[in-house]
């Protein structure tokens, strides 16, 4: 693979990471999330598609095994919709015994069962003006799917107890990992209720089918957790990452996270080899990794011309920004994306 240039680099903008500033900031400052990189034909695509349908009111059915990202999807979206500065409220129906969800999501008044001691909320009225997340839409059970049709249908809800409908102005993306489409054949979905979800579907792929960003996620994940531990980052070897690049991964982008988080913080400081990474990853030993070294990833490439260009100039991101023929912002965005914390 032949050298990129600075121009080729900048016009490409490798590794789009189409999380909003705001979020990727907020994120960074809080618990650690699983980002949105996108440098494979697949993600892409998903993420384009997502972007487009977040300007409508439409309801999106994010599609995806576990552990692929939809609930940052869904974030995303939400952070791109016009009701970005509302609420954005997820529930995780898998997550909530059956005589619990009507309550969590259309809410109770006081004395509608034992120990209603007051009033509750529901996550459509939390969600207002929002963004409501329904994660694991296929584990709803029959009478839950009959209240979130009429919910859908009527645009409001009433609470446990209540006799007077109240109106809710929600957007609803709704996730799962199961094909609905079989689970309408097999009598466990409705399919009404199919219809109202499915309007703007789009599929996350599993990771071992978006080789390309193993790679920009570890970095990622390596550089954040060691940020967060006080230490410095960690690079991954090319024996490492060729690795990486054969592990199955079937707990997708969770399990990239982990493996990165333990790296950190059980792992010496250096570059990470094929024996460390053979220790912590499941089903590999270093003898499966290529003897020769692999050349430059484009991830490198990129940063590695970032490094340089903010060298030369002193950091002055003005000056570095207009060598590498980019904005200011998006040399910015870069920094981030690269952990490049320049001043």
């Amino acid at each position: 693979m032949h050298s990129l240039t600075t121009r080729d680099v900048a016009k490409r903008g490798l590794f789009e990471l189409l999380e909003s500033d705001v979020e990727r900031q907020r994120r960074e400052g809080g618990p650690l999330m699983r980002p949105l990189v996108a440098e494979s034909p697949a993600m892409r695509r998903a993420l384009a598609l997502a972007e487009r349908a977040a300007a409508a009111r439409s309801t999106v059915l994010l599609i995806g095994e576990t552990g692929t990202g939809k609930e940052q999807l869904a974030r995303h979206i939400h952070d791109l919709s016009p009701r970005c500065e509302g609420p954005f409220v997820p529930v995780n129906c898998a997550a909530l015994p059956s005589g619990l969800l009507e309550s969590e999501l259309f809410g109770h008044e006081k004395g509608a069962f034992t120990g209603a001691d007051q009033r509750r909320l529901g996550r459509f009225e939390l969600a207002n003006g929002g963004t409501l997340l329904l994660d694991e839409v296929g584990e709803l059970p029959g009478p839950a799917q009959v209240a979130l049709l009429r919910v859908l249908q009527e645009r409001e809800i009433t609470r446990l107890g209540g006799g007077q409908p109240v109106r809710v102005d929600v957007r609803l993306i709704a996730a799962t990992h199961r094909d609905l489409r079989a689970e309408v054949r097999a009598g466990r979905f409705r399919e009404d209720l199919f219809f109202r979800v499915h309007v703007v579907p789009v599929e996350l792929p599993p990771l071992r089918e978006r080789p390309e960003d193993i790679e920009p996620l570890a970095q990622l994940f390596l550089e954040r957790f060691g940020r967060e531990a006080g230490r410095p980052a960690r690079a991954l070897s090319a024996s490492a990452l060729a690795l990486l690049l054969r592990h199955p991964w079937p707990g997708n982008v969770r399990e990239l996270q982990n493996i990165a988080e333990r790296l950190v913080v059980v792992g010496e400081a250096g570059s990470i080899e094929a024996e460390e990474l053979a220790a912590v990853l499941p089903g590999v030993s270093p003898e499966d990794a290529p003897a020769a070294e692999c050349p430059p990833s484009l991830w490198e490439q990129e940063r590695r011309l970032l490094v340089e260009a903010l060298a030369r100039t002193g950091h002055n991101q003005t000056h570095a920004a207009r060598q590498l023929q980019i904005s200011r912002e998006q040399l910015r965005t870069r920094i981030k994306r690269y952990g490049l914390l320049a001043g």
